[in-house]
């Protein structure tokens, strides 16, 4: 209980809204294209998306951010560079590979892997990062 005490709410706050808006550019900037094509969609397809779908992405970002957090503070982790070689291997590591694993039983197109995990890995390091300075 100490450590979710110890959280630094604004850091949290701070990673989850990168790691959101990096979603955002993600799929709207760097893969629109390519990330519709491998899920077999398209824009017309998607339409407008519901706004909930944001709201629900943020607060699971929240906790992301402050599970990333208390990590940090448990490992005595306080800068920027060590905070994001943490987030880092908990993208590459974690949810990279389980999701890679959950992928391969489920036959999912590799390269879709890469694009919506790839998000992950990169958002979870910028996420550690800023926790790991503040």
């Amino acid at each position: 209980m100490d450590l979710l005490l110890s959280l630094n709410i604004w850091a949290v706050l701070v990673a989850a809204t990168l790691h959101f808006l990096l979603g955002a550019v993600w799929y709207s900037v760097l893969f629109p294209s390519v990330w519709m094509k491998l899920r077999g969609i398209t824009e017309a397809d998607i339409g407008e998306p519901n706004p909930m779908t944001f709201v629900w992405t943020f607060l699971l970002q929240l906790v992301s951010a402050g599970t990333l957090g208390v990590i940090l503070l448990a490992t005595g982790i306080d800068t920027a560079h060590h905070g994001a070689l943490v987030g880092f291997g908990a993208g590459a590591g974690l949810v990279f590979t389980l999701t890679g694993t959950t992928g391969l039983f489920s036959d999912s197109n590799i390269g879709l892997h890469f694009i919506d995990n790839g998000y992950h890995v990169l958002g979870l390091t910028i996420a550690g990062a800023v926790l790991g300075a503040w």
